[in-house]
């Protein structure tokens, strides 16, 4: 099946690069090529008409040849140019960690920003527990344009959003072309072939189809390709007297490895490195010895699951745009979708039970002395043995290093939705303009945690291997690398329907003074169940098949001090329920206007609160639902944003430049999946961000953004002593500088992103120094349809971690964390034709 699909996307993707059934221009049109950004009008969460020199908000837009300087080896790599914006792309090809404006990441995805495509959200909420946003969508040739509007008018235009969107918005064919084009990874495993094509089928209708195919081992070694499949969309316009009626098709069926927490060594006081043995930059703990595993359902079901799934995403999406005049001054947006979305999330986590990453004689001591048999008797422990139980050298004596791999095992049974957003605009000769509108989303949780597998296996870069330890009397500790046959099942199946009427008044007092006011007021009904089971099995199960019930297929006895053998039947009888059944609603607003001292220089203000519906953590939350599944005194089930930004702007075609200083409270209620952690906290933020681009010459041209940030917990409900302190993960400048230098046939630069030093939790210990990676990016054009690109990511190849799961370590010591990918090349070829 995977092959099959593999093969119907290059098919489809080189039919329609080739295809001669319809003439067009080439899509790179001069005349709209040169059009100035700030010319464009802002269609992203904004109220209708205004420009982006003219909008009172923060807006920023790029497109292909922008983001191709990105150098960008993910979806949210291609987001980090943006002013403000903190995208954490050390999770591999999704699973990032995407925020904005000094609002916290405290876990994983995107609470307070959404991300859209083509205006409508991918999916309502972007941190559902691994099923984060950018999970489900990829860049491609099928985009236009990214455009990024940063708190004001998010929190009043679109739902869940209180700190900003990001929309990628489509190629629809309007200007005729197309073009095929292939990349290879130099220094690692990566095969890609892009195509996109479109034009006009008669005068009044036209068509755009894009995508990609690709297969590989991925940035970073795995000892299998991780990285395939691929993505097709496709859209038709019919331009009608008064407006015009869109259909878009999407079909994303892709896998790529994902990177979870792993050892890195604890170099100096803000300096990180490889452990012996293992690169976490370069490298991962999936093996290619390790590739199918033998496992359980949350119901105690045996199955087989293919660790080479990665994150797997499924979607197929129709959906509808109309934009119609349909009276005098009064036009009609609605914008229609509907997703079937589905996939998986496998990789390994590293823990710390028995012990932390290391010696594996410290391994086998701890798990000996802390387990118990099925009578609860205590185990021979004069001596252990250590053995390699797979792989070379199989049965052999092991006395190296080792790591607990906790195989965190979600199957994605069903994130899909249904998203509407209707609205009216009328405008008045005087000035004058009323927005009224109506969102409704249904959107579904329904997600299997099963069984979550531990294995203790070889702390190795190249093909991690299974262990066996056994104790004096032979007793099997761990069996084949597998220490708990199951350490936690939970079964999600949940629904948030949200319905938000909105409206916007906007007013031209002069020929220079916009002023605009909305508001907004979401409810949000929540339904469904959880079930869940930690820590260990509540039934003996013979693994082996030998006929006999051993240490770890007994459900009576304890490994590691606390997990239980055998496996999860997750029954009513022997698991935990919380029902789901509340409704929480929000209210919204934003006051906003523009100052245009003229055609080239602008003034803004804006005043903006929004709300964030809390959605799936919540029930990860001790105290916030009543056992019948209404909401307890200690939630609204809504964390609020507010902020206040003051802005200028200056564009010309030379030169552009943005200025916007922001305060922001943010309260934020959260769940960490990998550390138990929950809190309730209020964050306080005051910032300036700058954006700008320069044309020195004709030759030579200057981009970039830089954002500084002043954050603090303001607030801990559960443990004051944080309050003061600066928010994990931020820090007080990042920047993103881009010099360019183009010739009529060639053309040479760098992407320089940095930051300067940030901790990496909450308590204030632990830190990342500042850094500044170097991405390089060159072109040459052999004619004008035939060019060939090299690119480099991270050229100078530095070890910068994003995360880390511990709070405090010593010089030498290992900690577990994320790292960004190290240096990677990718050599691309492109033919543009009509």
């Amino acid at each position: 099946m995977k092959t099959q699909h593999t093969k119907s996307l290059i098919t489809l993707a080189v039919c329609a690069a080739f295809s001669s059934s319809v003439i067009a221009q080439d899509n790179a049109d001069v005349e709209q090529k040169n059009k100035e950004k700030f010319e464009q009008i802002v269609v992203t969460a904004a109220p209708g008409g205004a420009t982006m020199q003219e909008a009172s908000v923060s807006v920023s837009a790029f497109d292909e040849s922008d983001i191709i300087k990105l150098a960008p080896r993910s979806t949210a790599e291609v987001f980090r140019a943006l002013p403000g914006i903190r995208a954490e792309s050390s999770g591999g090809g999704g699973n990032a960690n995407i925020t904005i404006r000094g609002i916290p990441l405290a876990t994983g995805g995107s609470k307070f920003l959404q991300i859209h495509e083509d205006g409508l959200p991918v999916l309502e909420y972007g941190d559902i527990n691994f099923g984060n946003a950018d999970n489900f969508l990829r860049y491609d040739w099928s985009v236009a344009n990214v455009e990024a509007i940063r708190g004001g008018s998010a929190s009043t235009f679109a739902s869940n959003s209180p700190g900003g969107v990001i929309n990628m918005i489509s190629n629809t064919g309007e200007l005729g072309g197309g073009a095929i084009g292939t990349s290879f990874g130099v220094d690692y495993d990566e095969f890609r072939l892009d195509f996109r094509y479109g034009g006009e089928i008669s005068d009044d209708l036209y068509y755009h189809i894009a995508g990609f195919a690709r297969n590989g081992e991925g940035p970073r070694e795995t000892g299998y390709n991780g990285d395939q499949g691929g993505q097709v969309k496709f859209n038709i316009t019919k331009m009608l007297d008064n407006g015009h009626i869109r259909f878009y098709y999407k079909n994303l069926d892709d896998k790529v490895s994902t990177y979870l927490p792993s050892p890195v060594l604890v170099k100096g006081d803000g300096e990180y490195g490889a452990v012996p043995g293992y690169d976490a930059s370069s490298q991962s703990l999936n093996s290619a010895y390790n590739t199918n595993i033998s496992t359980f359902d949350a119901y105690g079901n045996a199955e087989n699951r293919d660790v080479r799934d990665g994150i797997e995403s499924k979607v197929s999406s129709f959906g509808v745009e109309v934009d119609l005049e349909v009276a005098e001054n009064l036009y009609l947006l609605n914008k229609f979708r509907i997703s079937d979305i589905s996939g998986g999330f496998i990789a390994p986590f590293t823990d710390t039970f028995p012990e932390g990453p290391g010696d594996v004689s410290d391994f086998a001591a701890s798990l000996c002395s802390s387990a118990l048999d099925g009578d609860g008797n205590a185990l021979n422990c004069d001596t252990t043995t250590v053995t390699l139980a797979n792989g070379p050298d199989a049965g052999e004596v092991y006395t190296g290093e080792a790591f607990t791999n906790l195989q965190f095992d979600t199957r994605i049974n069903d994130l899909g939705n249904m998203i509407n957003d209707f609205s009216l605009r009328k405008e008045f000769d005087n000035g004058f303009d009323v927005t009224v509108g109506y969102y409704y989303s249904n959107q579904d949780i329904a997600t299997s945690w099963s069984s979550w597998q531990t294995f203790i296996q070889t702390l190795d870069g190249s093909n991690s291997q299974l262990l066996t330890i056994t104790n004096g009397d032979g007793v099997e500790l761990v069996s084949n690398g597998l220490l708990s046959p199951s350490f936690l099942s939970w079964e999600w199946d949940l629904n948030y329907v949200t319905k938000a009427p909105y409206m916007n008044v906007g007013f031209e007092l002069s020929d220079n003074i916009l002023i605009d006011a909305s508001v907004r007021y979401d409810t949000t009904e929540a339904s469904g169940e959880l079930i869940s089971s930690c820590c260990g099995g509540n039934a003996d199960y013979d693994i082996n098949g030998n006929g006999v019930i051993e240490q770890i297929e007994d459900a009576s006895a304890t490994n590691s001090g606390f997990i239980y053998g055998g496996v999860i039947n997750l029954n009513r009888a022997g698991a935990s329920s919380q029902i789901v059944n509340y409704d929480a609603s929000n209210t919204s607003y934003s006051v906003g206007g523009s100052y245009l001292l003229s055609d080239t220089q602008t003034f803004f203000a804006r005043y903006s609160k929004g709300g964030r519906a809390i959605a799936d953590r919540l029930l990860q939350i001790s105290g916030t639902l009543n056992t019948d599944g209404s909401l307890t005194d200690t939630t609204s089930g809504y964390d609020t944003t507010k902020q206040l930004e003051v802005g200028f702007k200056y564009g010309t075609k030379d030169l552009m430049v943005n200025a916007t200083l922001f305060d922001t409270v943010t309260e934020d209620t959260q769940a960490e999946v990998t550390s138990g952690l929950t809190f309730m906290r209020e964050y306080e933020a005051t910032g300036l961000e700058f954006e700008g681009r320069w044309t020195a010459t004709d030759n030579i041209v200057v981009s970039g953004n830089l954002t500084w940030t002043d954050a603090e917990i303001s607030k801990d409900v559960n443990n004051a002593t944080l309050e003061g302190n600066t928010p994990r993960r931020q820090a007080d400048w990042i920047w993103t500088i881009t010099p360019e230098y183009v010739t009529d046939t060639w053309s040479v630069g760098a992407s320089l992103q940095g930051s300067t030093e940030y901790y990496v939790q909450d308590n204030n210990d632990l830190k990342q120094d500042g850094y500044n990676l170097v991405n390089l990016f060159a072109t040459y054009w052999v004619n004008d349809q035939f060019s060939v690109s090299l690119n480099v990511n991270n050229a100078t190849d530095e070890f910068i971690i994003t995360e880390s799961e511990e709070e405090s370590a010593e010089v030498g010591s290992y900690i577990r964390a994320r790292p960004l990918n190290g240096r990677t090349t990718v050599l691309s070829m492109k033919y543009m034709f009509d």
